[in-house]
């Protein structure tokens, strides 16, 4: 409320004085302001704030409205006493609003120090509450500030292990890329030094001395080949270095290629330089032998001479006496006769050459049992066709598959007791003995009359398949197998064919038989008939393939070997003269680059001390016949690292006159 405001309300309660005064002016007015035509002049007055002393508001009430007479007459004008008195009266009014007003002021003044106290406080509580809101504002910011550091540190942290989990990511690709291509670097490197260490097993002392050179730097490629696969299995490798592994393991495979070919080349270089001197030793000893038969024959002529001096002697003197001298003339010309004789006696008889046995692919005879053979495996896969196509025999053949394949896989020489309980296994099972399914059940090999037949040939081919897998990479695992063969082969004469069978079928040179390729045969065509597979309509490669034919060879040679179980019948139903027939008619047959000499240095190398204990020079002979008249046939059509392989393998053995026995191989009685 305004100071006007206070003085108005005071004016209103003053309502007699304003009265007095009210009829005071009246006098000077010239006209009639008041009347029952004129609209009262009225004030808003609240009633509450109207209540004067000593007069209630019924009194109060009758002072509104005030009528006027239109002619004043001369009892309404007042005295000079109440002039004096309305005078005073209004002075001391005066002088009451002069101190009312003067409070009044003072009042305003206060208020107005107070509004500017208000004010400065204001300002002060707006400076406190702007310093307050900046320092609040500051610690807001300093507080967004905090959360986008920790949003951002947060982002951060998800970027880097985001980048984190794609480094590991790549990392684990780039680890298996590394394994994969190393793993396939160590198959091809493992594979190459394998053949050169049996090429160094298969060496002499002589001639490893002149490989000394390159065996010291197969270790250590061996080593640094083998301290890069244990760093990439470990994972120790950095991203760049993976690929980097990749091309030192192609690095290493390369140079382990180029130390056979130098090998190789140094080897064919001393053979030749052996060759050379055991020609220089034939020269020197056929050379001999012309001059003992030289000297012989000039003895033979002095002694010829001096009996013709001692013949004409004798007739000069004995002339006198012409029968005597004709008797020593005849006995002269008889000694002479004798003399001549002798040399054309002891020259020794020309044996004519053997005739050739038959065509260069195959023997008539090995023709006629290879055609026998697969005959019989024709017929018996014929007769189990309705048990392999029968839909509702599917879970049967599984528990047949499943009898054989267990306790084959199994197939070891770590004890007799092991290989005995695993032939056990499989025998009982042929014998009829129950077998438990996956579900629980049960069943027999007499549960369907062409199980028999269906097993012999799933178990025929499952050590077939070992050949690829466990014998090719472990020359001595041929021969636990080939022992279970030879008893099953002695218990089940059909057995034995039909795994003979599946051999042929996998390398037709055992029997051996080099098929011809036919007129418009394809080269995929006639490669897949001498055994090569075709997988995803790519053909096998060739160093695959030598790896199969290699262990299919060495299992051949360990059936022709080992023994069987001694308490089921004889040693060897399958025996040494048939590996004396193959080499024999391999050593006959069209040679094929690689593959012969693959083929015939197994076979030498499993059966060739027995071959030598048991036929004795007769092998000698057939060893020279290889080394003389069948290696320059192969050497027309193979120059590989097989070919040279077996020709110092040769070498070596009609040197020193002896071959080790095959290791590994399995004791008479063995189980």
């Amino acid at each position: 409320m305004s100071v006007e405001d206070v003085i108005r309300e005071i004016d209103r309660l003053n309502l007699e004085t304003v009265l007095q005064h009210a009829a005071l002016a009246s006098l000077t007015c010239t006209g009639r302001t008041l009347g029952s035509d004129k609209n009262p002049f009225r004030i808003p007055v609240d009633e509450n704030d109207l209540v004067l002393p000593d007069e209630s508001p019924t009194k109060a009430e009758n002072l509104f409205p005030v009528t006027i007479d239109l002619e004043p007459s001369l009892s309404c004008f007042p005295d000079a006493d109440a002039i004096n008195a309305s005078i005073v009266k209004r002075e001391l009014a005066e002088q009451c609003k002069k101190s009312v007003r003067m409070q009044l002021n003072q009042l305003q003044e206060r208020q107005q120090s107070f509004r500017s106290k208000l004010d400065k406080q204001q300002k002060e509580q707006e400076n406190l509450e702007t310093v307050n809101h900046k320092a609040l504002r500051k610690e807001q910011e300093i507080l967004i500030c905090q959360k986008a550091d920790q949003l951002a540190n947060a982002h951060l942290d998800a970027q880097q292990r985001e980048q984190q989990a794609l480094r590991r990511q790549t990392d684990q690709k780039l680890h298996k890329l590394a394994l994969e291509g190393v793993a396939r670097c160590q198959r091809r490197f493992g594979k190459k030094f394998e053949g050169i260490t049996k090429l160094l097993l298969s060496l002499d002392k002589d001639t490893v001395q002149v490989c000394s050179s390159h065996n010291r730097q197969l270790k250590d490629l061996a080593q640094q080949f083998e301290q890069l696969v244990s760093n990439v299995k470990a994972g120790k490798c950095e991203q760049t270095q993976y690929l980097r592994s990749i091309i030192k393991a192609e690095q290493c495979c390369k140079s382990l290629d180029a130390l056979e070919m130098d090998m190789i080349k140094q080897l064919a270089e001393f053979s030749e330089l052996i060759q050379q001197q055991l020609k220089v030793e034939e020269a020197k000893k056929h050379e001999e032998e012309q001059r003992k038969k030289l000297e012989e024959k000039k003895r033979l002529q002095k002694e010829k001479e001096e009996s013709e001096a001692r013949q004409t002697q004798q007739q000069q003197q004995q002339a006198e006496e012409a029968a005597k001298a004709a008797a020593a003339a005849q006995a002269a010309a008889a000694n002479t006769g004798a003399t001549e004789v002798q040399p054309t006696a002891a020259k020794p008889a020309v044996v004519p050459p053997t005739a050739d046995l038959s065509t260069s692919y195959v023997h008539p005879d090995r023709l006629k049992f290879y055609n026998e053979i697969l005959a019989l495996y024709q017929a018996k896969v014929d007769a189990v066709k309705p048990l392999q196509t029968e839909e509702s025999l599917k879970q049967y053949r599984t528990g047949c598959q499943r009898a054989i394949n267990l306790p084959l896989n199994a197939i070891s020489a770590v004890s007799p007791q092991h290989l005995s309980n695993n032939f056990d296994k499989l025998y009982s099972f042929f014998a009829g003995q129950p077998v438990k399914l996956l579900n629980g059940a049960s069943m027999t090999i007499n549960d369907h009359p062409l199980a028999r037949d269906y097993c012999l040939l799933l178990m025929a081919k499952k050590f077939v398949s070992q050949t690829e897998t466990a014998i090719s990479s472990n020359p001595q695992a041929a021969f636990p197998f080939a022992s279970v063969i030879v008893t099953f082969w002695k218990l089940l004469p059909d057995f034995g064919k039909i795994f003979l069978a599946y051999l042929y079928k996998e390398s037709p040179f055992l029997v051996p038989y080099v098929i011809p390729q036919q007129q418009g045969q394809s080269p995929e065509q006639y490669l897949k008939t001498i055994g090569y597979r075709l997988t995803d309509n790519e053909l096998e490669k060739p160093d695959m393939y030598l790896k199969r034919q290699t262990g299919i060879a060495r299992l051949y040679s360990a059936v022709i070997i080992t023994p069987g179980r001694k308490a089921d019948g004889p040693e060897h139903c399958y025996g040494l003269e048939e590996g004396w027939r193959w080499l024999a008619h391999m050593v006959h047959v069209k040679p094929l680059p690689d593959v012969s000499a693959t083929l015939i240095m197994e076979v030498l190398q499993t059966l060739g001390f027995e071959m030598l204990r048991t036929y004795g020079k007769q092998f000698v002979k057939l060893l020279c016949y290889i080394q003389n008249t069948y290696m320059p046939q192969l050497s027309a059509h193979d120059e590989g690292g097989p070919k040279t392989r077996l020709e110092m393998i040769l070498a070596k053995f009609l040197r020193e006159r002896q071959i080790p026995q095959a290791v590994g191989l399995l004791p008479p009685g063995f189980w």
